[in-house]
């Protein structure tokens, strides 16, 4: 899917903007999914159009900024073949997500070592709601003592998952699998073993032998990120900074409880429960959690 202009169809394409000066837009933009499920980062778009000849001879500070495209004017759209696509509106996409989910339901068990590690993708943590603990107990000896993983299907970000759970050390560890259709199998390269000569053999396999160790990740260090936290430490001792504006920080209103409590108690119209009968609303069933 890219992003399209609605009125033009034309591709949009993300620029950079100034964090203390945002550009101007023609309406406040609207998400294309409610706030509480969007994800990643707001784009500012522009229109995907030819610089204009007569601009390019002036400096890169004289030049007219470019317009911001507000959200409302974007739509959705699937290139099927090259320079056509087939456009969505949001809620259009809306209506054929599905909705996030409580509930995952373990379809069948497998053994773990069976599973290719080219399906996994992303690792979590898996850790029960308050009312699950049992169950979630249950399930993590089950996996323990049988030997299998179980294979469940799941909503999360508005997206079917499915996804293998295994027992770790203390508790449930689930990865999300790749679907067949997104594995690419035809970029696997076809070794010839009849390339290789029996001595060449040998002496692979002593090699291999020479360097066989247990696992231990934490031998294995990220080098760039060493080298980077090193660059930054060494410009900050030597002041090699800059310093911006902090920014404006409004203090939170006051709030007095006390004419709060008052006034909401002025306002109620439903009776005070009488003495010995529990008064309140359920709890939200709480929702579980990953990573």
């Amino acid at each position: 899917m890219h992003h399209l202009q609605r009125q033009t169809g034309a591709r949009v394409r993300q620029v950079f903007v100034s964090a203390e000066e945002p550009p101007a837009l023609p309406e406040a933009p609207a998400p294309l999914r409610p706030a509480a499920v969007q994800t990643g980062p707001s784009l500012v778009a522009a229109k995907t159009l030819p610089a204009r000849t007569d601009q390019l001879d002036l400096p890169a500070e004289e030049r007219p900024r470019e317009q911001g495209i507000p959200r409302s004017d974007l739509v959705r759209g699937f290139e099927f073949e090259k320079g056509r696509y087939v456009e969505f509106e949001p809620d259009e996409l809306e209506s054929i997500a599905p909705k996030t989910s409580d509930d995952m339901q373990i379809v069948e068990f497998v053994h773990f070592d069976e599973v290719d590690p080219v399906y996994l993708e992303t690792s979590y943590y898996v850790s029960p709601d308050g009312a699950g603990e049992k169950a979630y107990a249950l399930l993590f000896e089950a996996l323990k003592k049988t030997g299998y993983a179980a294979i469940a299907e799941f909503v999360m970000h508005r997206r079917d998952q499915t996804m293998i759970l295994r027992p770790g050390k203390k508790g449930v560890i689930a990865h999300t699998l790749f679907y067949e259709d997104e594995v690419r199998r035809e970029n696997e390269f076809r070794a010839d073993p009849a390339m290789v000569a029996p001595k060449e053999m040998d002496l692979a396999v002593k090699l291999v032998d020479a360097l066989a160790a247990k696992f231990e990740p934490d031998k294995f260090k990220d080098k760039y990120r060493e080298r980077l936290q090193a660059a930054i430490a060494a410009k900050v001792e030597t002041g090699t900074f800059r310093e911006t504006a902090a920014p404006t920080v409004h203090a939170p209103a006051v709030v007095d409880i006390m004419a709060a409590l008052t006034e909401s108690l002025a306002r109620a119209k439903k009776p005070v429960a009488s003495e010995g009968k529990a008064a309140g609303t359920p709890a939200k069933k709480g929702r579980k959690s990953g990573r």
